[in-house]
């Protein structure tokens, strides 16, 4: 890690979970009988710095998107809390949580799907300008996110099917950001991308980052893109937290025999 990479991850936590538990009933075998229990996320902390970049990775079913919703106030955990900038979050009426969203930005893993199809670029990147009730000229607003995201002002008047996939991600980018959030959460954001637009899309997430000064969530299973745009990881294992720290430590010196697994299956050239 670097100075600046120091000076982040030891500033208080913009965002942070501690204890976080989530258990799920599944269906009873017998009418008499309840079903039993799945922990989906046990004893999980998690701490997010302002700037700062940190990934989740594991494999699928590991409780990663499990954690972000409950991080993001889209769920209710069983155990611990979460609290974002000294206030606690917690699911509710949307009113009660405007002032959440209004710092926080989401960017999901398939960019078409993401989008409604029947919106026009310019209303689906304003959306949550009218939505967290953002005041100002709300036009402008998008025109200039588009242009930072690599659009043009011409592109907000088209519809997600006439763009590419790496174009339907800068849109769904402009969305997330449009606003300016203070933590951007995205989901495998670059999942569904050909390899030379997750580089492009890489690109765009690291210049967002600096540009804005956003902290950044990442959940994702490509360690490569781990190693290029996180400070930290934490890696998560059949609902835990198995190990955690600096992205080029954990990853280059695994401690957990998870984790050595994990970074072993990454292929290699000869």
């Amino acid at each position: 890690m670097n100075a600046d990479d120091t000076t982040r991850a030891s500033s208080a936590p913009l965002l942070s979970g501690r204890g976080l538990g989530r258990t799920f009933r599944l269906p009873r075998s017998s009418p008499f009988q309840p079903g039993p229990v799945r922990h989906a996320l046990v004893d999980a902390d998690l701490d997010v710095a302002a700037g700062e970049s940190v990934a989740l990775i594991g494999e699928s079913g590991s409780g990663k998107s499990t954690l972000v919703r409950l991080l993001l106030a889209l769920d209710a955990p069983t155990t611990g809390e979460v609290v974002f900038d000294g206030r606690a979050v917690r699911p509710g009426r949307a009113a009660d949580l405007r002032w959440f969203r209004r710092d926080t930005g989401v960017v999901l893993q398939d960019p078409y799907s993401s989008l409604d199809p029947r919106m026009r670029v310019r209303d689906t990147v304003a959306e949550p300008l009218r939505a967290l009730r953002i005041p100002g000229d709300h036009r402008a607003l998008v025109d200039e996110v588009l242009e930072r995201v690599g659009l043009s002002r011409d592109d907000a008047d088209g519809y997600p099917h006439e763009f590419s996939g790496g174009q339907r991600q800068r849109i769904a980018l402009a969305r997330a950001v449009v606003h300016r959030p203070r933590l951007l959460v995205g989901d495998e954001p670059m999942s569904a991308l050909d390899v030379t637009v997750r580089a492009q899309i890489l690109g765009l997430l690291r210049e967002l980052r600096d540009d804005l000064g956003l902290a950044l969530l990442t959940v994702s299973h490509d360690i490569g893109l781990v190693q290029h745009l996180a400070d930290r990881v934490a890696v998560l294992h059949d609902g835990r937290i198995v190990e955690e720290g600096p992205v080029r430590s954990v990853l280059r010196h695994p401690q957990h025999a998870y984790t050595r697994s994990l970074v072993a299956s990454v292929p290699t050239l000869d």
